[in-house]
């Protein structure tokens, strides 16, 4: 802009020299032609008559010297002016060209930004799809290791019915045979027993149902944070990439 303002400058300067010379080519031309109709008067020549004080000396008008000198400003002016505008021409052409290679570097610089955006997106999307994978087996393996719990609590049901109701008949012995013997408590400690393996088992299904739903929990914020990045290389490769890959003007091409 700063430019274009001084070009417009220099544009003004050099229609006014242009406009003094053509009025003084003008003048000339016309001086010229009234001196050619002097050179030709001659005693017979129609029109000449008596112009009383014609003769006294005007000193308003120029003399040989001040007229040599008018024309000489105004060549000079214009050589002067022609010069600037050779001058102005090629910072213009400099500007045009500085501007130009600024535009093609910042270009290839975002093009270059762009691409190295994209392969660390891609390298952290292969990542989070590496570990989703890893995450989704272990969800497999803690629903399987999930069934196989309520299925060892579910087969526990079945030894711990026949040992209570073991007990549960043993005691309607009458009278004196109903003795705390070796199987009595041998019975009660097989109760015992399956009712702490049955707690320890719900414990461990407890635990494995928790570490399930935090498996889920993983999943999601995975397949979320995969969304993004799969929308992030949309935009950056095929939007914002796609649109770059010829230069948005052309080279230009220096004048000889």
């Amino acid at each position: 802009r700063n430019t274009i303002e001084r070009a417009n400058v220099q544009l003004g300067l050099n229609r006014a020299a242009q406009h003094d010379l053509e009025r003084d080519s003008s003048d000339k031309f016309n001086a010229q032609n009234l001196d050619e109709q002097c050179f030709g008067m001659r005693n017979q020549s129609r029109g000449i008559a008596f112009h009383n004080g014609v003769q006294r000396v005007d000193r308003t008008v120029s003399v040989p010297e001040s007229w040599a000198k008018f024309s000489n400003d105004n060549i000079q002016r214009s050589q002067s002016e022609r010069a600037a505008s050779k001058q102005m021409r090629n910072e213009i052409e400099s500007v045009l060209n500085s501007c130009a290679n600024e535009m093609w570097q910042e270009w290839n610089s975002v093009n270059v930004a762009l691409n190295q955006r994209i392969q660390e997106t891609t390298d952290a999307r292969n990542r989070l799809q590496t570990h989703l994978s890893k995450v989704l087996q272990e969800i497999f393996d803690m629903e399987k290791n999930i069934e196989l719990l309520k299925k060892a609590i579910q087969d526990k049901q079945a030894p711990m019915q026949v040992a209570q109701t073991r007990l549960d008949t043993r005691i309607r012995r009458p009278n004196v045979e109903l003795c705390r013997d070796p199987v009595q408590h041998r019975l009660v400690e097989e109760v015992g027993e399956i009712s702490e393996t049955v707690e320890s088992l719900q414990a461990k299904l407890r635990m494995a149902e928790n570490s399930l739903q935090e498996l889920l929990r993983t999943k999601a914020s995975l397949e979320q944070d995969l969304s993004i990045k799969n929308n992030s290389l949309f935009i950056d490769r095929e939007k914002c990439l796609g649109m770059r890959k010829t230069f948005p003007m052309s080279p230009r091409v220096v004048s000889v």
